[in-house]
C-alpha cells in the first residue's frame, strides 16, 4: 500500500522548480520611487516575472488626498452671465477667453490655467476651463431654416400667420432705417408691409389656395400683383393679390439676447404650374457679427481678460 501524498525523491527537484515558476508569476506587486530627467520622484509599480513598471498619474493618488494637486475639468455655463461669474471666480492674471465665432456654433471657452505670459513664461496644463455654447433665439432658427426655401401658398401663409408676432410696423417719424437699409428698401420698391397687411395676403392666399393662377404682374407702387381664376367656393372670381416687396422682423440673434431688425424681401414665381412664395433675409451675417461682438465685448470688459478669435490648443 502506498500513500499518494508522499512525492517521490527523483521528483523534488521538479516540484521545488514549479513552486519557484508559481511564486515568480504570481510575484507580489510594490511599488518603488525613481526620478524623472528633472529629479522629480515618480512612483512606479513593479509587477510579475517580467518585473514589468507601470508608471503612476499623480490624479491616480487624488482619492486618497485631502485635495486634489491642481485644478482640472470644463465647467459648462448656459448663460452669458454666469459664464462671467465662474471666470471671475477662478482667473488669474494668466487666464484667457478664446471665441468661435461659428454661425452655426458660437461659443466661448475660458482657459483658466493658461501659460504664463511672456516668452520665458512657464507652461501649465491648461485643463481648468469654462465654457459657453451661445443658446440661438427660437426666432432667429425658424427664420433661418425657412430662408430661401419655396412654399406652396398654403404652407407660406400659415408660416406668417405662425411668426407674424416678429413683424414689425414702423412708426413715421420715430422708426427711422439706416442708410443701407433704407437703399435696400428704396432698390426693392419702396413698399414696406405692416403685420396686418401680411396677414390679410395670407388670408387672401388660403382663400386662393386651389385657385388657377391667371396674372402674374408689377404694380407701379412696387407691390406685386397675383391676379386669381377662381375655383374656390368661398372665393370671388378674378380674386387680386397684393404682395409687398419687402418686410421687418425684429428678433433676438441669441436666446434673450437684444432684438435686432432684420429686413426681408417677399418673393414669388410660378414653379410646374404652381405659385411659390418665399423669403430672403438680407445681411444675416452682418446682424449674427455684430450681436457677437457686443456679446465678446462685454465678456472681455466684465472679466478684464485677453479675448481672442479662434480655439485654445
Amino acid at each position: 500500500m502506498t500513500d499518494s501524498s508522499i512525492i517521490p525523491p527523483e521528483r523534488t527537484g521538479d516540484v521545488i522548480r514549479a513552486v519557484r515558476e508559481v511564486v515568480e508569476q504570481y510575484y507580489e506587486p510594490r511599488i518603488e520611487v525613481v526620478k524623472d530627467a528633472t529629479g522629480e520622484e515618480i512612483p512606479v509599480l513593479v509587477t510579475g516575472q517580467q518585473q514589468n513598471v507601470k508608471l503612476f498619474s499623480p490624479q491616480d493618488f487624488d482619492p486618497f488626498r485631502e485635495k486634489p494637486l491642481r485644478r482640472s475639468g470644463t465647467a459648462v455655463l448656459t448663460a452669458l452671465e454666469s459664464f462671467v461669474g465662474h471666470v471671475n471666480r477662478f482667473k488669474d492674471e494668466d487666464s484667457i477667453i478664446f471665441a468661435s465665432d461659428d454661425r452655426a456654433a458660437p461659443s466661448l471657452t475660458a482657459v483658466i490655467d493658461y501659460h504664463r505670459q511672456g516668452h520665458e513664461g512657464d507652461p501649465r496644463f491648461g485643463k481648468h476651463r469654462a465654457h459657453f455654447a451661445f443658446p440661438l433665439s427660437d426666432e432667429w432658427q425658424a427664420w433661418q431654416e425657412a430662408d430661401k426655401a419655396p412654399m406652396s401658398m398654403i404652407e407660406f401663409a400659415a408660416f406668417l400667420e405662425d411668426r407674424v408676432i416678429d413683424v414689425l410696423q414702423l412708426i413715421p417719424g420715430e422708426d427711422e432705417l439706416n442708410r443701407e437699409q433704407q437703399m435696400f428698401v428704396d432698390a426693392t420698391g419702396g413698399a414696406v408691409a405692416t403685420p396686418s397687411q401680411l396677414i390679410a395676403m395670407s388670408l387672401s392666399l388660403k382663400v386662393n389656395e386651389k385657385a388657377t393662377v391667371n396674372e402674374v404682374r408689377n404694380l407701379s407702387t412696387g407691390e406685386g400683383e397675383v391676379q386669381f381664376t377662381s375655383t374656390h367656393d368661398t372665393a370671388i372670381a378674378g380674386d387680386r393679390v397684393r404682395v409687398p416687396t419687402v418686410f421687418i422682423i425684429g428678433i433676438p440673434v441669441f436666446r434673450n439676447g437684444a432684438f435686432y431688425r432684420v429686413l426681408a424681401r417677399l418673393r414669388y414665381r410660378q414653379m410646374q404650374g404652381q405659385l411659390k412664395f418665399w423669403y430672403e433675409l438680407w445681411r444675416t451675417d452682418r446682424v449674427f457679427d455684430h450681436a457677437f461682438k457686443e456679446a465678446c465685448e462685454q465678456v472681455r470688459v466684465e472679466t478684464e481678460l485677453p479675448l481672442l478669435l479662434g480655439k485654445a490648443e
